[in-house]
């Protein structure tokens, strides 16, 4: 009779496995995918960290102010179709309403020494 018809995925499950091929598991449980460009040279995948990263200085704080960005973290994810992908992440930056003082949190996001995920990094190590 012919073969059943293949349900096909939904968008959302598609783009979560299509996340998960470009960008490391370890750097998704901290940061959202906010969006991704394609240049001549390179594709740059963005993204943020998730709002409820509070730093552990400000955990137990009633109020805290949600106070823009980080400069951006620029690291080399690995090769896709020749061009490298490129995660430009942004941690968030955080004070109490009263003081000027900006709390962030630190993610080990790359190797110490390079600008690429450990991943990558190790892979490349490996083959030399």
């Amino acid at each position: 009779m012919g073969q059943k018809k293949k349900s096909r995925p939904s968008t959302d499950a598609l783009f979560e496995t299509v996340s998960r091929m470009l960008v490391p598991e370890f750097i998704l449980e901290n940061f959202e995918i906010y969006g991704a460009q394609e240049f001549s040279t390179c594709w740059v995948i963005e993204l943020r960290e998730k709002e409820d990263r509070i730093p552990l200085e400000l955990k137990d704080c009633l109020e805290v102010v949600f106070d823009g960005y980080c400069n951006p973290i620029e690291t080399l994810s690995h090769s896709f179709v020749c061009k490298p992908v490129y995660l430009k992440i942004y941690r968030r930056r955080y004070k109490l309403p009263s003081q000027e003082q900006h709390y962030s949190n630190s993610y080990d996001l790359t190797l110490k020494g390079l600008k690429m995920v450990p991943e990558l990094g190790l892979f490349l190590k490996d083959k030399d």
